[in-house]
């Protein structure tokens, strides 16, 4: 029923267990055997007790011979009841205590798969590069990790145990119908091939209708996730009606894809009821003929249909379990496209150790496109900042800048030219090491559900509390921390929004200070502040950038004027360089955005 690919991709989960599992199949075995001994008990009872007991009461009445006869054959039968009675719960407790073993076994077994699962997927989306995230939805990827695992986890734990447990069950009782009568037996398994072949195509259809639903639902994720984070633009907007009207028509499509899946799940037990049933008619017919010609015993028939209904509901349950199955393997199969994604951006075999930066950094004739846009975000730039300086990136939106910056911390690869530290290309250092002397602070300050100081110590496990409050201090983030009930053990909640804007901004600025960087990248620290919090953060940021070399990228320019050197870009190209007086002379892009953005300025003062 498994295809070869997908154990494939299981077995190296599976195969550290293997001692687990063949407990819980010593603990089937005993299950399935206990299903076919109390079918075999059936045939002493009703031939070796009721119906000798009936003969030799007849016999008893006709000929008073036979009495005593039939005194000692009712005291031997009494002591075989007692024995047989009591097999009855002893094999009931023995199967119980091993139903509860394969239980537990299987789901600790699944249980642990999942959880290496998840580890290992949660291990390889952070390796993958920032590439795989800007082609691929978050919300996908949360449904995923989410509602396939968790499909997975549900096969992994319940599809052993049914399968093998009820087909051993099939088999032990397959054995007392075979050993009681081949004829009958041979008759029952003969729509076996048949139900094969409809399981086989139903199968096929329930897995293609899985994994289009399970696409659909990663859909929906997105859709939910997007109006969650956007509430406040969709009620500003009046757009209620208008997202309500695109999630109902990707709802209806997930429905549709449901549908197919379960018209495939539910055709599949009334198709096995219906051979069943056949199966049952033939065999009351045959049954009741070899009665009543006195080729069978009613012992005899009664295991047989005994056998043959308590065979019945683990064949079924084998059918079901075919569903379940193929949407396993459908969310498999997504789960370990993630696992089979390579990350694009790696350390070449012997990369360089980076120590410390001793000369410049810059781009050298770099050219970049994202691959999801026609137009290069940098085309053919060039730009150097050297050790101790202070360098501006300008342009209006959509220039290129950010990119810039994401390009010195390596989160891309250059489709041209290079990106240059010392000398060398930056390709050839060890990434790690590089950025952990390259500090940045963004315009969108990621704070993680964690205590105030965690969020200062990212990547700098082992630090000590007075470095954190040092780190704070410069930062201007100090006293509200020391406001906060519990300073920097205070849990900051989900992305720190009981935080100002100003206040999570000067948490980033410390956690840059901490790492006591070489290269600090400023990459529009202060564009979502008012022009209050920004002057109180320009002070912290200026204590930042003393004695370091500093890459700001900006949006208002006064905040730049003092750099040593400024570049301005225009549709991904340098289109100007100099100082702030140069390049205001110049009268180029440079003056025209000083001029609009000093305008503005006096028109919001009157």
């Amino acid at each position: 029923m498994i295809e070869k690919s997908a154990w494939d991709r299981f077995a190296p989960y599976l195969r550290p267990y293997r001692l687990r599992f063949a407990q819980a199949g010593v603990a089937m075995v005993i299950v399935a055997a206990s299903n076919g001994a109390v079918a075999w008990i059936l045939k002493p009872v009703i031939d070796g007790l009721f119906l000798q007991k009936d003969i030799l009461t007849s016999k008893g009445v006709l000929t008073p011979y036979l009495r005593p006869l039939t005194e000692a054959f009712e005291l031997g039968a009494m002591s075989n009841l007692v024995l047989i009675t009591a097999a009855v719960p002893a094999l009931m407790l023995v199967k119980s205590v091993a139903a509860y073993a394969q239980n537990y076994l299987m789901s600790w077994i699944g249980q642990r798969v999942t959880q290496e699962l998840r580890e290992d997927l949660f291990r390889h989306l952070h390796r993958l590069s920032l590439d795989y995230y800007t082609a691929n939805r978050s919300a996908e990827i949360l449904a995923r990790v989410t509602n396939d695992l968790a499909m997975v986890q549900s096969t992994l734990q319940f599809l052993p145990l049914y399968l093998i447990r009820d087909l051993l069950t099939v088999v032990s009782l397959m054995f007392v119908l075979f050993y009681r009568h081949w004829r009958f037996a041979s008759m029952a398994i003969a729509v076996l091939p048949i139900a094969a072949v409809v399981l086989f195509v139903l199968g096929r259809k329930m897995r293609d209708a899985s994994r289009s639903s399970q696409e659909i639902m990663g859909t929906l994720y997105h859709r939910f996730q997007e109006s969650l984070q956007g509430m406040m633009l969709i009620k500003a907007f009046n757009y209620e009606e208008g997202a309500i009207a695109r999630f109902r028509e990707e709802n209806a499509s997930f429905f549709v894809e449901m549908m197919r899946y379960l018209r495939a799940t539910a055709l599949s037990g009334p198709l096995m009821e219906f051979f069943g049933s056949i199966v049952i008619a033939g065999l009351l017919y045959i049954g009741g003929r070899e009665i009543l010609l006195g080729r069978m015993t009613p012992g005899d028939f009664s295991v047989f249909l005994a056998a043959f209904f308590m065979a019945y509901a683990p064949t079924k349950n084998l059918g079901r379990l075919n569903s379940e199955l193929q949407r396993g393997l459908a969310s498999g199969e997504r789960i370990f496209q993630i696992l089979d994604e390579r990350p694009r951006v790696v350390d070449k075999p012997g990369a360089v150790r980076f120590d410390s930066l001793k000369a410049s950094v810059g781009l050298e004739n770099v050219t970049f496109r994202y691959p999801s846009r026609e137009v290069p975000a940098l085309d053919d730039v060039t730009l150097e900042v050297r050790r101790g300086q202070t360098v501006a990136v300008v342009g209006p939106s959509g220039s290129g800048k950010s990119t810039l910056a994401q390009l010195l911390l390596r989160l891309y690869d250059p489709a041209a030219g290079r990106v240059a530290v010392d000398g060398l290309a930056l390709a050839d250092l060890d990434i790690r090491s590089f950025r952990d002397r390259v500090g940045i602070v963004t315009q969108e300050t990621v704070l993680f559900n964690d205590t105030v100081a965690a969020n200062i110590i990212i990547g700098r496990p082992g630090v000590s509390p007075d470095d954190v409050r040092r780190a704070a201090v410069i930062a201007d983030a100090a006293r509200f921390i020391d406001a906060l009930p519990q300073g920097f053990d205070t849990p900051l909640g989900d992305r720190g929004l009981r935080l100002s804007g100003g206040q999570r901004q000067r948490l980033a600025i410390a956690r840059a200070v901490l790492k006591n960087p070489d290269l600090l990248i400023l990459d529009e620290a202060t564009s979502n502040l008012d022009s209050t919090s920004e002057a109180e953060i320009q002070g912290a940021m200026e204590r930042v950038m003393t004695g370091r070399t500093v890459l700001v990228i900006a949006h208002r320019l006064s905040t730049v004027q003092h750099a040593d050197r400024i570049f301005a870009l225009e549709s991904g190209r340098v289109v100007e360089a100099g100082t702030h007086r140069e390049l205001l002379i110049a009268g180029g892009l440079y003056r025209r955005l000083w001029e609009m953005q000093q305008g503005a300025e006096k028109e919001a003062k009157a």
